[in-house]
């Protein structure tokens, strides 16, 4: 794995990152590296918070990660696919409690991932990071064709 990476033609250095099994190790505090700016979205007819990440984000984005978090299982839209990772448990998480966007993330799963998900389990999941700056239907991190790692 490459220990930099360019970004808008600036090195970015990931040496210090952390790895597992040759797999970088995303942390919550990794994906705070964002500043969202609100904008009024003509889709919804309301203020958005869109963000804008930092190099270090853009130099992982599109690798494969681990990432650990609280399961915020989302059954009720009847896809069984996707859930929500949170850095909090429910009670405190984006959603209920008052975090921020960046302590969230969609889970993507793969097909022989399906089955059933508690809520606060504490799991950790592998797959693709992409960043989501423009489509309002998913959250800003997505961890696509995830699995969850043991």
């Amino acid at each position: 794995m490459p220990p930099q990476k360019a970004v808008s033609g600036i090195a970015v250095d990931t040496s210090h990152f952390e790895y597992e099994d040759g797999v970088l190790r995303l942390t919550w505090e990794m994906l705070s590296d964002v500043v969202f700016t609100d904008e009024y979205s003509d889709e919804v007819q309301a203020y958005v918070p869109y963000p804008t990440f930092g190099a270090q984000l853009q130099a992982i984005e599109g690798r494969e990660v681990l990432i650990e978090g609280y399961i915020i299982p989302l059954e009720e839209t009847g896809d069984e696919t996707i859930l929500v990772l949170s850095a909090l448990p429910y009670s405190s998480c984006f959603f209920c409690g008052g975090a921020g966007p960046e302590s969230v993330m969609d889970i993507k799963l793969r097909p022989d991932e399906k089955r059933k998900f508690t809520t606060d389990d504490r799991m950790t999941f592998l797959g693709k990071l992409r960043l989501n700056d423009d489509d309002l239907y998913y959250l800003n991190y997505i961890l696509e064709d995830a699995a969850v790692y043991q």
